[in-house]
């Protein structure tokens, strides 16, 4: 596809995001959220919880899409996180989303205010892997809009590779918007003075580039972030024990059960499915140590309707949806 063609394309889907999160009601972990604040300057800001294609989902008009068409607290961006040290004033985002304009704007509303800039960028980006939910975002750093200089884009070595090789992506790493920083899996590094990162290499639609899944640790806390992952089987690591180790997991919930997907092979999803999830860390989370979400949810999802039996089914047994705004202390 020509480059003109492609961004004509992305944009015409960041039309109108702009309606949204200021209504909504943020969920706050740890709950003694004054406590929390007392303890410690890291936090971790849910900036978006949808899969790649949003919520509503483009040119969709099922039951759960029109609710979200109807009701715009209903509907979702798509999954993000922001890592923001209060205290250095430092904002890093993880994943970026085709509505990352929105996301920018809530990520930086939680900073302590500075009002000596026009322009505000974060201090680093951080890239699970190349779906088009997870790095699009990326193109608002060239020079069509901010024309960052220099910005970190801390990412594996061969999602590097992708963008670096690949147009419209290769001209961020040719005018300089963007300079990389490599992860390897399995090595701990440091993104603040308060603040580390751990990736995990995990299996999952690896086209492109692989796929990373992370431990973020702060002064007194750490959280588990895997937005997308083939199976909890498929890992070479056990998904109970990792979940043990954290104190928040935000976990694959693209979809809640075959219910959703008629006719569909299961070992071609590439996700687990949250019911398969519940009952493998259902112990985790009845031991209560650890609080368990879900994100990355597919428009489809059962368990988006907050009336519904998938949604009291998870909530019963210790599980929650996570929700855009959702506010974790580390």
């Amino acid at each position: 596809m020509k480059r003109r063609n492609f961004l004509s394309s992305c944009f015409g889907a960041f039309a109108g995001m702009e309606a949204i999160l200021h209504t909504r009601k943020l969920r706050v972990w740890p709950e003694n959220l004054k406590k929390a604040r007392q303890e410690t300057d890291v936090l971790v800001l849910v900036l978006g919880t949808a899969q790649d294609g949003g919520f509503p989902h483009a040119g969709c008009y099922c039951e759960n899409c029109l609710q979200a068409r109807k009701d715009k607290q209903f509907s979702r961006l798509i999954s993000s996180l922001a890592i923001l040290d209060l205290k250095e004033k430092r904002f890093f985002l993880l994943d970026a989303t085709p509505d990352i304009r929105v996301q920018l704007d809530m990520a930086f509303k939680r900073l302590p205010d500075d009002k000596q800039r026009v322009r505000k960028f974060p201090h680093g980006v951080i890239l699970t892997h190349a779906h088009i939910g997870h790095y699009t975002g990326l193109m608002f750093f060239g020079h069509e809009a901010l024309s960052t200089y220099k910005l970190p884009v801390y990412c594996s070595s061969r999602m590097r590779g992708f963008l670096a090789k690949n147009g419209p992506w290769s001209q961020l790493v040719s005018l300089e918007n963007i300079s990389f920083r490599l992860l390897s899996p399995g090595v701990e590094f440091p993104l603040t003075s308060q603040i580390s990162l751990f990736p995990l290499l995990v299996p999952h639609r690896d086209e492109y580039s692989d796929t990373l899944g992370f431990i973020i640790s702060g002064t007194k806390k750490r959280l588990l972030y895997i937005p997308d992952i083939q199976s909890w089987g498929a890992w070479n690591r056990s998904i109970v024990e990792e979940t043990k180790k954290v104190d928040f997991a935000l976990l694959d919930g693209t979809f809640f059960s075959l219910e959703e997907l008629p006719g569909r092979d299961i070992s071609q999803l590439g996700h687990p499915l949250i019911k398969t999830s519940i009952k493998t860390l259902r112990d985790v989370a009845q031991e209560g140590k650890t609080k368990i979400s879900f994100t990355h949810l597919n428009h489809t999802n059962l368990a988006l309707n907050p009336q519904g039996e998938a949604r009291r089914e998870l909530e019963e047994k210790g599980f929650e949806i996570a929700s855009d705004g959702m506010e974790f202390y580390l």
